[in-house]
Order: structure tokens, then C-alpha cells, then sequence
């Protein structure tokens, strides 16, 4: 979660470059380590090689996307409680984004 000189590692993951320039320049003013990925797969490669304090995660992304990639960082015992912020773009609010933000959760 911190590196060794106390700061907390962030990961933000999104297949969109444009999404990660704005996530940083919100983001760098808390002085503290950002991670990218533009991939669930890329995502998962960097929690197996280390902690982070959060992950703000996109739901929607080719491949595997944020809701699956959440329940495989879930299933690992060092990482299941790392808070996951998921982040979208794209929300219609339909019965189907229901059941989306149900298994999101769990």
C-alpha cells in the first residue's frame, strides 16, 4: 500500500489515454504514486506486484472488463480489500446497468 518513503501507491486503470491525463492532473496534487493500466489484463499484472491503497477502475473495456477484472483482484487474499472506485463514462441507467452495479459490489 505505501512505498518505502510513506507514499500510497494509486492505481488507475482505463483504456482511454485522454481519461488517464485528466485522472493525473487531478490526481498529482496528493503527492503520491500513480499507477496506470489501460487494461484489465495490465491492471492485474500490477497487483500481483504490488499493493496499492485504491483502484479507480473502468467499468467499461474491451477485453476483460472492470467488473471482471474487480472480482479477480477480489479473489486474491492479499488484494480482496483494496477499495475499488469504479469509473465510467458511459451509463444509461437501464435495468441491465442495474444488475451491473449489483455484481459490483459484491
Amino acid at each position: 500500500m505505501l512505498d518505502g518513503i510513506g507514499k500510497a501507491n494509486i492505481l488507475v486503470v482505463d483504456d482511454r489515454p485522454d481519461k488517464h491525463i485528466v485522472f493525473r492532473a487531478i490526481l498529482e496534487d496528493l503527492g503520491q504514486n500513480l499507477v496506470t493500466a489501460t487494461s484489465g489484463e495490465e491492471a492485474l499484472k500490477h497487483v500481483l506486484r504490488r499493493d496499492f491503497a485504491v483502484i479507480l477502475l473502468d467499468v467499461n473495456m474491451p477485453g476483460l472488463d472492470g467488473l471482471e477484472t474487480a472480482a479477480l483482484i477480489r479473489s486474491r487474499a492479499k488484494s480482496k480489500h483494496v477499495p475499488i472506485i469504479f469509473i465510467t463514462a458511459d451509463y444509461t441507467g437501464g435495468a441491465r446497468d442495474t444488475a451491473h452495479q449489483s455484481q459490483g459490489l459484491r
